[in-house]
């Protein structure tokens, strides 16, 4: 996604740091932060408090995802922006992907978030991530907890029992000792996905592959079943992986409290930043213009996209891209309506070769390029 309609760029921020920056790379549109209101605070309560699902955070975004007409631009999409938190010496930048439920949304998350860590020094992350699936599976999942839990309700401590019997998923982020035991024999939330559930964690896991990160399942990351479903991930630092720099989960349960009619798939990534480390204080007033326009023909093409995105980005060479668009029609007709000079194809034979098909537009004239020679390539072109 390369932006929005003119004539709707209200809501579209008008200044910000490096993070959102870095995030336009991969198709998110920096935004202004929706205000949330003390409607949607209370929430935070009526849901149970998780440290990092944030119902209030996510209910205010669909709320102003309706009200500004952002509901009403072509999908998927994807936007950002930055929540301050004032006083506490840290901001929070947030993604949101709209209206995808391929796994590409949830990889382009965890790269842009990946990316902006890395900008801010922090050198060997993992990927953490777990799924609760869709309705099916997260109903028999919570079925099987309760079974689990129960055998050991006798010897918990009172207030811990009465936190377990109005949320068992509560067991996963209450601290205290006599639930560790618990969470070790836990049976694992992927064992009762359903085929559909099990396909698109398949599918992320393939994009995370594609991507060369270093990932891990990890059973005992569970969200809000309130708010989350399908995959959840985090991002933390090989040094202390009890700290998590990014939460991500799709949210498009919440929809209803918003007052949608209907739910539509809504992912999001969370990355906290510690000012102490930041080196993202410059403030942009225009995001780099696409020098190309990039398509991919398949799904074994659509896996090398982010990587070569990734790979162009260090070069601040930016393109125009619809990640979650598979039509090459499509694609082709939102490449023409850019000034752009090229075009850059990833297809079949491309990803096989680790390649890209450069396009004249004007001209037709193409050349295949290697993967590794392609920054150098393009950089020639804009001489």
């Amino acid at each position: 996604m390369s932006g929005f309609a003119k004539d709707k760029d209200v809501w579209l921020s008008k200044e910000f740091e490096k993070p959102l920056v870095t995030a336009s790379y991969f198709g998110f549109i920096p935004i202004e932060a929706p205000k949330i209101s003390k409607e949607e605070l209370a929430l935070r309560e009526e849901f149970g408090q998780h440290p990092h699902c944030d119902p209030a955070e996510h209910v205010a975004f669909i709320r102003s995802y309706i009200e500004s007409g952002l509901s009403t631009e072509p999908h998927p999409i994807s936007v950002s922006y930055k929540r301050c938190t004032p006083g506490r010496g840290a901001d929070k930048y947030v993604l949101h992907f709209i209206g995808s439920n391929q796994g590409v949304a949830d990889a382009a998350l965890l790269r842009g978030a990946l990316s902006i860590l890395e900008d801010l020094g922090h050198k060997r992350l993992i990927v953490h991530i777990n799924s609760l699936g869709d309705k099916d599976s997260l109903n028999a999942y919570e079925r099987e907890l309760h079974v689990h839990v129960r055998k050991f309700m006798p010897n918990l401590p009172e207030n811990i029992r009465e936190e377990m019997k109005q949320d068992v998923f509560r067991l996963f982020h209450l601290e205290h000792p006599d639930l560790e035991e618990i969470r070790e024999t836990v049976p694992p939330s992927i064992s009762f996905l359903s085929i559909q559930s099990r396909n698109h964690l398949k599918d992320v896991l393939e994009y995370l592959e594609a991507l060369g990160v270093e990932f891990r399942i990890s059973h005992k990351l569970v969200g809000n079943k309130h708010c989350s479903s399908h995959t959840i991930f985090a991002i933390r630092d090989a040094e202390d992986e009890n700290k998590t720099m990014a939460f991500g989960y799709h949210y498009g349960k919440l929809g209803k409290k918003a007052g949608m009619k209907k739910e539509i798939t809504m992912a999001s990534v969370t990355i906290y930043t510690d000012f102490n480390k930041s080196s993202h204080n410059k403030i942009y007033k225009d995001l780099p213009k696409p020098k190309f326009s990039l398509v991919h023909l398949g799904r074994e093409a659509k896996m090398h996209v982010l990587p070569i995105i990734e790979l162009l980005r260090h070069e601040h060479i930016r393109v125009h891209h619809l990640l979650g668009k598979d039509k090459i029609t499509i694609q082709l007709s939102s490449a023409e309506s850019q000034p752009v000079s090229h075009l850059i194809i990833i297809g079949q034979k491309e990803a096989l070769e680790n390649a890209a098909t450069v396009r004249n537009i004007a001209t037709r004239a193409q050349e295949t390029i290697p993967i590794p020679k392609l920054c150098t390539y393009l950089k020639h072109l804009t001489i």
